[in-house]
């Protein structure tokens, strides 16, 4: 993280009435002074939020941090459970007629009538009933005929959302070499589709009943037998409010997927032991199905150590059941499987101290495991899903070992990159520890892409805090180490360096936990004792 830094420029005082001493002497340009000043530079603290955000911390009454952290780990929405493929009916007629033959047609000619069963092809899953949120009904008409044809479409087993369930529309006039054209859309949003079909015993079927007659108000057409009418009716882009029915017996692969776990986004480097660790795996069920997952593999990843673990515990070793949600009308009720893994039960402490930046996890979900047990009613709500959730329970109670955290500092300098007034000097960094850890700094001058520029030794390092009964810090120490700029290092604090601050942790004891409280953090100062040049860079 980059903080703007708490800086006072060193005020150089005293040396301004210099300017105004120009007597009779003749001027030959702007003088230059050479002067060692001490001052602070920027101070910068370093606390628990840190290494983990006030949002992620529970604090208990005597101030112990307990840090708490919930992670989706995978969810299968509504497109993964039930898609609405775009389908196409196509009606077409033409005049049978032997080659050269012609017939008259009078006004009003019923060129198309017939009822028909629109089957949709949803694959294993068996459909009686479709609420649509959202989706169309295109209505395309071509005609050849020379006289203007009136088309109805009628959906007998379905509702529009104002009640109606026919589509009526026309086309001009046209010829086999230059039929007409005629588009309809209807908005489905609202539709409700009986897919039991006339009987009400089928599934994902839906009869239709198509028309088409010539213009009464027309005079009729002479036809041949390269005349026609095709009258398609195309749903596109249907995506479900709810639905009903049987949705077979599949399973949903995951693959591998690779998941970014941002809990140690800030821990540098290092390792943690900690004393206790609590993951808690939530599962949720809000489909109307019962649900069979097997978790076949499940690994904590630190990319920037290249450090795994894979999760060893009781639900890795079986598969995880789960009853169907409970349909009470307007959206599901969800049922629920909690499991919790601690240090007794499973390696999840191991799992957790890896300081993993990324899950692995490989899953599969199986729907109606024992079949249609429901006899047609599963069922699915746009806001459907099922999904899984990992809640993690940390007290602060550890040992560190060369944890490292990170902070990004642009210093405020004297003067400007053109008129630089620093030159080169010892930085004077002086620490005030109230945290149970003996600590060693490293400075580093980076880019703006946090590219390492130049590296800085410091000598001296950081004392741990004094430690009381029950290993609580009793007072802070005060420490002080020592930095030599150069003048290459000082122009490029003067661009775009700045400092990266990196403070590397150790337990006092290496051996017994220490919990983290609330109220421990460090302070730095940073000083310059250096040689300024006064107007140096003119």
């Amino acid at each position: 993280m980059e903080n703007a830094p708490t800086s006072h420029r060193v005020a150089l005082l005293g040396l301004l009435f210099l300017s105004t001493l120009t007597g009779c002497r003749k001027d030959v340009g702007p003088a230059q002074w050479d002067i060692d000043v001490l001052g602070p530079l920027f101070t910068t603290r370093l606390t628990i939020a840190n290494l983990i955000p006030d949002s992620l911390q529970q604090i208990g009454s005597n101030g112990a941090i307990t840090l708490v952290y919930s992670e989706e780990l995978f969810t299968l929405e509504l497109d993964t459970l039930l898609s609405i493929p775009d389908t196409l009916f196509r009606y077409p007629y033409a005049f049978p007629l032997p080659p050269g033959d012609t017939f008259d047609l009078p006004a009003g000619f019923p060129v198309i009538s017939e009822n028909n069963l629109i089957r949709f092809n949803l694959a294993d899953l068996q459909l009686r009933d479709l609420h649509i949120r959202e989706g169309t009904l295109e209505l395309h008409m071509r005609n050849k005929i020379g006289s203007r044809v009136n088309g109805s479409f009628g959906l007998p087993g379905a509702q529009f959302s104002d009640g109606s369930n026919t589509l009526v529309t026309s086309v001009d006039a046209g010829s086999p070499s230059s039929p007409s054209f005629s588009t309809l859309v209807r908005d489905l949003s609202g539709a409700r589709f009986d897919l039991r079909g006339p009987t009400f015993s089928d599934v994902n079927t839906l009869a239709s009943s198509v028309s088409a007659e010539l213009d009464p108000t027309g005079s009729g057409a002479v036809v041949t037998n390269q005349d026609s009418v095709v009258i398609e009716a195309s749903y596109r882009s249907i995506v479900p409010s709810y639905a009903r029915g049987y949705f077979g017996n599949r399973s949903v692969e995951s693959g591998e997927v690779r998941t970014p776990f941002s809990l140690f986004e800030d821990f540098v480097s290092g390792t943690l032991d900690l004393d206790q660790v609590q993951l808690r795996l939530h599962v949720k069920n809000g489909v109307g199905m019962d649900i069979r997952i097997r978790l076949n593999e499940f690994q904590a990843v630190n990319t920037r150590t290249g450090a795994t673990v894979d999760l060893m515990g009781s639900i890795m070793q079986g598969p995880i059941n789960l009853n169907r949600a409970l349909d009470h009308g307007g959206g599901p009720t969800p049922t629920l499987y909690e499991r919790t893994l601690d240090n007794t039960n499973s390696n999840v402490d191991a799992f957790v101290e890896t300081l993993p930046n990324e899950l692995l996890y490989n899953v599969d979900v199986e729907l109606n495991p024992l079949g249609n047990i429901s006899n047609g009613n599963d069922f699915v709500y746009y806001e459907s899903a099922v999904s899984a959730e990992l809640d993690l329970e940390v007290p602060l109670s550890l040992i560190a070992t060369d944890l490292v955290l990170e902070n990004i500092v642009k210093p405020d300098l004297p003067g400007t990159a053109e008129h630089p007034l620093l030159q080169n000097g010892t930085m004077h960094l002086f620490a005030t520890n109230g945290f149970p850890f003996a600590a060693n700094v490293i400075l580093d001058i980076v880019d703006l892409d946090r590219n390492v520029l130049s590296s800085a030794p410091v000598s001296g390092g950081i004392t741990a805090g004094v430690l009381g009964a029950g290993q609580t810090v009793t007072a802070t120490t005060n420490s002080e180490m020592h930095v030599d700029l150069t003048e290459e290092q000082i122009d490029m604090l003067y661009g775009d360096g700045r400092f990266r601050i990196r403070v590397v942790f150790n337990t006092a004891d290496q051996t017994e936990h220490v919990q983290l409280l609330e109220r421990y953090a460090m302070d730095l100062q940073f000083t310059v004792g250096a040689r300024y040049m006064v107007n140096g860079g003119e």
